[in-house]
Formats: structure tokens, sequence, C-alpha cells
């Protein structure tokens, strides 16, 4: 299999969002580990004969990917919406965890307003380039999410969070909430 037909595979799954260049580069990779942890294969970004084979089932039987099937439930975000927007790393070196999603959208639909997400996972280099950001955020692993609620304030916002089963939340301005979960 070519690197081209990889990322187009990987594409076609939702965790490669990078140009089709046939360069194995850190899109590249990132999307070949979210893949590989999503499936629970052995792998370090490189792509083997076993990520191969199971890629090729999952598309030749039309298997949802792993990484969504739970996102079908979700009701008011999308995936891309916690995607790392550094624009170098693939958005998704890590997977944004499922409890925490399925709180964010609890929260939307306890205060029946939109809900926009300031951040959800990162990569360690954006991470980094981000004033105030700690070295080990909880974003680093698809735990964290920043986000408001259209029309709540943020003292709202937190007063509601803190009454969810989350591992920490606090205001980071008028607006906007960090919550995340373990």
């Amino acid at each position: 299999m070519t690197i081209k037909q990889k990322q187009c595979l990987l594409a076609y799954l939702g965790y490669y969002e990078g140009a089709i260049d046939g360069i194995w580069g850190r899109q590249s990779r990132a999307a070949a580990e979210a893949f590989l942890r999503a499936y629970r294969l052995s792998g370090n970004g490189d792509f083997n004969e076993t990520a191969e084979k199971r890629i090729r089932e999952i598309i030749a039987t039309g298997e949802a990917p792993a990484t969504v099937d739970w996102w079908q439930d979700i009701r008011y975000f999308q995936r891309a919406e916690f995607r790392c927007p550094c624009g170098r790393c693939g958005g998704f070196p890590a997977e944004p965890e499922e409890t925490l999603v399925r709180l964010a959208d609890q929260v939307r639909a306890h205060f029946g307003s939109p809900a926009v997400v300031s951040s959800g996972v990162r990569c360690q280099a954006h991470n980094d380039a981000l004033p105030g950001s700690v070295p080990n955020s909880r974003h680093l692993l698809g735990k964290a999410v920043d986000f408001c609620v259209k029309g709540i304030s943020g003292a709202a916002l937190l007063d509601y969070v803190k009454t969810l089963p989350v591992r920490y939340a606090y205001p980071i301005d008028d607006c906007y909430v960090h919550m995340d979960v373990l």
C-alpha cells in the first residue's frame, strides 16, 4: 500500500485531514496513531501490515470507524469541533474522551442554547504555544474542553458543570469554562 493510499483510507475514516501528498509526516503519523489506538492495534505511528489489513476490512465491510460509534449518540457536537487547530498535527493527536463529550452534550441540552468549543484536543506544540497553558494539560489526552454556551454567563455555566461528575472545572473568563474528566 502506498503512502497516498494510506492517507486516503485514513482520511475516508476521519483520522487524517492533511493533504494527500505521499509524505508520511507528522499528520500521517498522528492519524495512524489515532487509528491504531481506536482499534487497539500495536504500533507507534507506523502503518504496519496488521493495520493495513484491518483498515481494508473496515472499508470493505462498511464497518463504522471505532472512534465515531458513540459519536452517533452525540446530539449537539461534531468530532471536528474538538480538533487541535494548529494545522500541523492532523487534528487528533488524541481522541476526545467519550465521557467528556457526553457531558458537554448534556450541558448544551440543559441550557438549550448553542455551545462553542474554544479548545478541545491539543498537540504538545500547540499547547506549548498557548499563554498560560501547563505542559501536562489534560487537553493533550483528549480529557479537557474549554467552551461557552451562548447567552449563559460563565458563572452560571460553571455552577452547572460543577454538579456533573467532572474531575475539575474552572472559569476561563466571563463566558468560557474549562472542564475535564478522569
